[in-house]
């Protein structure tokens, strides 16, 4: 019998098996997915035969072989078959898509139902197609053209064109949305046909990639939809019509579910089922793991880690410099105005005992000015190194900057005898918290500081800029460019003022410059002048890069492991579009 016909033969087989005799049953918990013979968690045509085969000699000629359950086959056949199968549950600290898909976040990778033309691939560091089949860049960076993928349909069934491409652009910078920064050097968008739109941008931008591919990415939305839509602000979707490989399903406080589109233009989910869980803490996330209530608990810290190692049907896996962490200033607000205090402080951090500390050894000090040298390679001045870590030069500084121990009690006082005291707005995760504890405690201990530490996570991009310093976690993916720089230009972050109020006229032409110029080397050269110069301005310091540490239930799911999130953020379009059930458990779950 050829294989063709001994596949036909089984999958015939099995499904006469599943409509007589259902799929009930034991379940066994596993780490791979059934009949998958070589590891690559894809069960191909062979592989499914021959589980199918054993199966039937086992229960039907009295073999003495080895097989799987006939609830494993029916996962091992959704898999070949690729047809969506089961639920996954993810937790998420906040209700997800509130409002619609442009306000708030609008990222379009972890919309999860909605693309972008492009996206970036974090493991390769490269771009890949996504609404765009293909596109390209003009010689001089000016024009791009993008070519729509064949067979895309929004969820209502009506075909995805470049009209709709057009549309976003004109609609997100005619309602002056906040995204309109990232198309901010668009001037116009004309579609030649309905599979092809070309940008026509002000002045050259090579990484105009970026700014539409991710931090944050720019959402392709429904022209016939939108269009009837006068007020986006304002605007709470109930139906969240998009084009991504999952489309809207329910949601009730706390609870949001998307269901697969088996008619999607890309590779169809593995999942039939994702659901977005909201939970109070990190704590209560991991609780959940380990009861079996959530699938997988993203970006823990290193202690819980080592908690859960051990734990039956629970993986670890670390995902090496994947986030930046720096100290930065408000260099309007006193004391950090004060440019001789904001070295003594860059002078006051000690990198590798916040590593091992905070990070238990996941993490690598980075003594440069803004830049990852794991990711951003050659766009690293290697002159540009910042301050290293000396408190006896840091006191020097403070007592330039006009703070000494005027009345002997062991606390600086200023000019005016009033105690030098800072406050440290810590964002939206532990590992910040922790991070603004340790410097709080070396710097009231050696420096004779008062410091507090405020911790403000739905609030801080709001009162970063009340604030004399804070603490910032950043995507490896805001760190890999020489681009990346442009965040200190003026009016960077969505046209308005960056988070550390920096402004600096010279640094705002290298802005221009490294913008207006599509050569590597060159924009190379001209970043390294941007890196002299805030070296010497201290608007940052930067810390570490952190690894990210993922932990994940091996009896539900594969493929964790096996694609490379945006941000390596769990919330993913790429990774959850990738992962395979491995447990007939999955099906039917709250």
């Amino acid at each position: 019998m050829n294989t063709f016909n001994r596949a036909f033969f089984a999958a015939s087989v099995l499904s006469v098996l599943i409509l007589l005799f259902g799929v009930s049953g034991p379940a066994f918990a596993q780490s791979f997915v059934p009949a998958d013979g070589n590891g690559d968690t894809l069960v191909s045509e062979e592989e499914l035969v021959e589980a199918i085969l054993a199966y039937m000699e086992a229960e039907y000629l009295d073999e003495d072989v080895s097989h799987l359950q006939k609830t494993e086959l029916k996962v091992a056949a959704h898999n070949c078959l690729h047809v969506p199968f089961g639920k996954v549950v993810i937790p998420v600290e906040s209700e997800p898509m509130s409002g619609n898909v442009l306000n708030g976040g609008g990222a379009p990778t972890s919309s999860v139902m909605y693309e972008g033309l492009i996206t970036r691939d974090s493991r390769e560091n490269c771009y890949d197609c996504w609404l765009a089949g293909d596109w390209e860049m003009s010689e001089d960076a000016n024009v791009w053209t993008f070519h729509m993928a064949d067979g895309a349909c929004w969820h209502d069934g009506v075909p995805v064109s470049s009209e709709d491409v057009k549309f976003t652009h004109d609609y997100i910078k005619g309602k002056k949305l906040w995204l309109s920064s990232q198309l901010s050097r668009v001037d116009h968008v004309e579609c030649p046909d309905d599979s092809t739109a070309v940008f026509y941008l002000s002045s050259a931008y090579a990484l105009f990639s970026d700014s539409l591919s991710h931090c944050p990415g720019v959402p392709i939305i429904p022209k016939h939809i939108w269009e009837n839509i006068d007020s986006p602000t304002g605007y709470v979707d109930e139906e969240f019509v998009g084009s991504g490989p999952f489309k809207f399903k329910n949601r009730v406080p706390g609870y949001f579910e998307m269901e697969a589109n088996t008619g999607y233009h890309g590779n169809i989910p593995y999942t039939e089922n994702v659901i977005f869980k909201v939970f109070k803490n990190k704590d209560s996330e991991v609780v959940a793991l380990q009861s079996g209530e959530i699938d997988v608990v993203g970006d823990i810290l290193p202690a819980v880690a080592r908690g859960l190692e051990g734990s039956e049907d629970i993986k670890v896996y670390a995902v090496e410099d994947t986030r930046g962490y720096e100290l930065g200033f408000n260099v309007n607000t006193y004391p950090a105005s004060i440019p001789e205090f904001r070295k003594a402080i860059a002078h006051s951090v000690d990198r590798e005992n916040i590593c091992s500390i905070v990070f238990s050894g996941h993490a690598r000090s980075t003594e440069t000015t803004f830049l990852m040298p794991s990711s951003a390679h050659d766009f690293v001045n290697p002159d540009a190194r910042g301050c290293e870590y000396n408190l006896g030069k840091a006191r020097e500084l403070l007592a330039e900057a006009g703070f000494e121990d005027i009345d002997g009690d062991g606390i600086l006082e200023d000019a005016d005898g009033e105690d030098l005291s800072v406050t440290i707005l810590a964002g939206n995760s532990l590992a910040e918290t922790n991070l603004a504890t340790v410097l709080k405690q070396e710097w009231e201990d050696e420096l004779g500081m008062v410091v507090n530490v405020q911790i403000k996570s739905d609030q801080w991009q709001k009162e970063v800029h009340e604030n004399p310093m804070f603490t910032v976690a950043m995507p490896y993916l805001m760190h890999d460019d020489a681009d990346d720089l442009c965040h200190f230009g003026s009016g960077s972050f969505f046209g308005k003022a960056n988070w550390y109020d920096y402004s600096n006229p010279e640094y705002d032409q290298l802005v221009e410059d490294i913008r207006n110029t599509p050569d590597r080397e060159e924009r190379k050269q001209i970043g390294y002048e941007m890196q002299e110069i805030l070296e010497e301005d201290v608007p940052t310091v930067p810390i570490c890069s952190a690894n990210t540490l993922i932990a994940y239930r091996t009896d539900r799911f594969a493929g964790w492991e096996d694609v490379a999130p945006m941000y390596w953020n769990v919330v993913d379009i790429k990774l959850l579009s990738n992962i395979k059930p491995v447990s007939p458990d999955v099906e039917e779950r709250e």
